[in-house]
């Protein structure tokens, strides 16, 4: 197992090299870099202890123990990295990490014993609970705190993107929802395994290395979706109000039998005129259209704008602008010219940059699936 955790270990900072040679690095590479090295730290402990360098093993235990604890701040911080307007890595997100001195005072009372005493006790495993149970407990308390936070911020943010952004895909970090669960599945595996070990039904070997591989399998699907991930908290532009709103013509937008329709009487003017350049401009045929497009366009804030879409039209951004979208391939899929394009081209052509989105909503909309839809229009 020594070598296979070196050769990890050697994988994460190689990575991390990468990672600080990206150009235009934002916060949350800053934070990825770093959290990468503490994977490296973690991988090298193992091949440490076999080796025997250095320190004893039970203080690599100790340090272990502080690097996989450190995944816990660093994913929650990660995260907020990423969707957190203006963020800063500052003392306000430092102290994140302070709260691993919870842990290390749990191991005072194992600390303060000599070595020849803490020898006896992994040898003879007398009394080794009392020494090892708080910790653990510690371990246990802090990883699913942040990893709870973690979840909580993710939950908020797939809510808040839909106020803002007329699509999902590449912003809604599924991704680090699913390494949140698969820290929360190695937890419970750790504590059942520690349990077949006392039981004697396996060996310590085989859990660490069960447990390492997992944590090298996270550790590689965190910098590869990493890698390609923007922050998303810089996305939206916030123009600053100026100029007066046109007076647009009124129109009305198609809507199906599950959508509830829009009252246009009396709609403030700058609903009024978002619905006449949305279709006059069909500006929901571009992909990643988000609600500071439109702001700039109407010379107002985004959050003003997402507030009067929310109150005037009750329904959120992403709502509003994909019902467009479901309008438009409805027009596309009628056209007969359009017959040898296929349904997700179509769908393509209508603005959607997904094709899980464009089903899901489609279904919302209409009650029927894309193509049962086309196939009512024989050609």
């Amino acid at each position: 197992m020594e070598i296979v955790s070196a050769i990890a270990s050697i994988n994460a900072l190689l990575i991390a090299i990468l990672l600080a040679g990206k150009r235009r690095k934002s916060t949350s590479d800053f934070v990825l870099i770093a959290w990468t090295i503490n994977f490296a730290f973690h991988f090298a402990i193992p091949f440490l202890i076999e080796r025997q360098v250095l320190l004893h093993e039970s203080l690599w235990g100790l340090l272990m123990g502080i690097f996989v604890v450190l995944h816990a701040p660093f994913i929650f911080v990660y995260t907020n990295s990423l969707t957190v307007p203006g963020f800063r890595f500052d003392l306000k997100n430092f102290w994140h990490f302070g709260l691993i001195l919870i842990y290390v005072a749990a191991f005072i009372p194992y600390l303060i014993l000599t070595p020849d005493e803490r020898m006896t006790l992994v040898l003879n495993k007398q009394d080794l609970s009392f020494y090892t149970l708080l910790p653990m407990l510690m371990l246990l308390m802090l990883r699913v705190y942040f990893l709870i936070r973690t979840i909580l911020v993710l939950l908020k943010h797939q809510y808040s993107i839909k106020q803002s952004f007329s699509y999902e895909k590449e912003i809604n970090l599924v991704w680090l929802k699913r390494i949140a669960y698969g820290f929360f599945a190695l937890i419970v595996l750790s504590f059942f395994g520690y349990g077949l070990v006392s039981a004697r039904l396996i060996s310590i070997f085989w859990m660490d290395y069960i447990l390492i591989m997992g944590n090298m399998l996270l550790f590689f699907y965190i910098v590869y979706s990493g890698y390609k991930q923007r922050a998303i908290q810089t996305m939206v532009a916030d123009p600053v109000a100026s100029g007066k709103p046109k007076q647009p013509q009124e129109i009305k937008l198609g809507r199906s039998h599950k959508v509830k329709p829009v009252q246009e009487d009396n709609l403030d003017p700058v609903i009024q005129e978002l619905l006449t350049i949305m279709k006059e401009e069909k500006l929901y045929l571009e992909p990643e259209l988000n609600i500071g497009d439109i702001a700039n366009l109407l010379k107002i804030h985004s959050h003003q704008l997402s507030k009067l879409i929310n109150s005037g039209l009750e329904r959120n951004f992403f709502e509003f602008v994909n019902e467009y979208r479901v309008e438009e391939f409805k027009i596309l899929v009628a056209d007969p010219r359009n017959k040898h394009i296929s349904i997700l081209g179509l769908a393509m052509d209508a603005g959607f940059n997904s094709k899980a989105t464009f089903n899901r909503i489609f279904k919302k909309n209409t009650g029927l699936t894309p193509s049962r839809f086309r196939d009512s229009y024989k050609f």
